[in-house]
């Protein structure tokens, strides 16, 4: 029987060493990160704007009247001063007809009267002409010149209304919101299609008032969008506020080979350092504690070089690209784990995964 005991208390104290050395084995390593708290961290800042041509001009003509042609359509890239519309001149010829005729008539009346008073200053010296008739004959002279020439001023006045029936495109660009058709009458000065420059186009934003204080002109800015990412350079910074939203509007000139187009929403990203205390982790660092709170897992030492975990409460400030910035129970030299935590509970012993 004492055999019997005896052998039970070794087996026993076997089990519980065999146990022990399979607990050690199992202990969880995992990634860590020692943490360095610091005073501020630079924040990036993105503000919605829209891509714009250099150049955006809503056209239509100087003249009242019915559209003849149209020549161009939406979308259509164009050259300065080519024809875009016409309207229907048929009135304005008609008018020029008459006003060429008048101008023959009134032309020859004076170039008669001319000849009339090279002979009657021929006679006048032979005292057969008196002086009376002379001044009549050069008073109808001059009254047949102003005609002369209020004829030639309304025909330059044709001249130019025929001009302005062609709408001409201001600078090379392309066609954009176009609502013109052939038929139709048009107001004076109606805009009837726009024109955008698509050579080089530029973004305009709205950004806060100290951070448009801080910029300067010429100065590279990267602006990313559904086009990619490319750095732009400052154009202008406006000096007065927007009342309406308090921002500054930011003007940039994007590259000639970036492939933003005009209307594409595009976004500037402006660093901004904030002075808040606190660390950074990954975000893979976070887990979710109670009421929606965020929390780690700090990793305290204990004896024969474990660690066990320890869940400490922290506040999420900013997170970026991966990274989070955290404010909390904790200081510089703190050792946390940086991943896997979804296999890890509080107070579980750990080993290092580095180590």
């Amino acid at each position: 029987m004492k055999r019997f005991y005896i052998a039970a208390t070794l087996l026993c104290l076997a089990n519980f060493l065999l146990v022990g050395a399979q607990a050690e084995t199992r202990l969880h390593p995992v990634n860590y990160l020692t943490i360095q708290e610091q005073s501020s961290y630079d924040a990036q800042r993105l503000f919605a704007g829209r891509v714009i041509g250099s150049q955006r001009a809503e056209i239509g003509f100087e003249l009242a009247g019915q559209v003849l042609s149209v020549s161009v359509e939406d979308g259509e890239r164009v050259e300065t001063g080519q024809v875009l519309a016409s309207l229907d001149t048929r009135s304005l010829k008609i008018e020029q007809t008459e006003l060429n005729s008048a101008r023959v008539e009134v032309s020859t009346r004076l170039a008669q009267i001319d000849k009339d008073l090279i002979r009657l200053q021929a006679l006048r010296d032979k005292a057969y002409v008196s002086e009376g008739q002379l001044e009549a004959l050069e008073s109808n002279r001059q009254a047949t010149a102003a005609q002369l020439a209020q004829v030639e001023s309304k025909l330059k006045g044709v001249a130019l209304r025929l001009q302005k029936s062609k709408l001409l495109a201001p600078f090379a660009g392309e066609i954009a919101g176009m609502q013109l058709e052939a038929g139709v009458l048009v107001a004076a000065g109606q805009p009837l299609m726009q024109i955008v420059q698509s050579s080089r186009s530029e973004a305009v934003f709205g950004i806060s008032d100290q951070l448009g204080r801080n910029l300067v002109v010429g100065q590279p800015l990267p602006v990313m969008g559904d086009f990619g990412e490319w750095q732009a350079n400052l154009i202008s910074v406006s000096q007065n506020l927007d009342w309406r939203t308090q921002t500054r509007t930011v003007r940039v000139s994007m590259p000639v080979d970036a492939p933003a187009v005009d209307g594409n929403t595009a976004y500037l990203i402006l660093p901004e350092t904030r002075q808040v205390a606190g660390f950074w982790v990954p975000l893979q660092a976070l887990l979710e504690d109670v009421r929606g709170t965020w929390a780690v897992y700090q990793l305290v030492p204990t004896e024969e070089g474990r660690f066990q975990l320890k869940k400490r409460s922290v506040q999420v400030i900013y997170q970026y690209e991966g990274q989070v910035y955290l404010s909390g129970g904790l200081r510089s030299g703190d050792r946390v784990v940086s991943g896997g935590i979804h296999r890890l509970a509080p107070e579980l012993h750990v080993i290092l995964a580095q180590e």
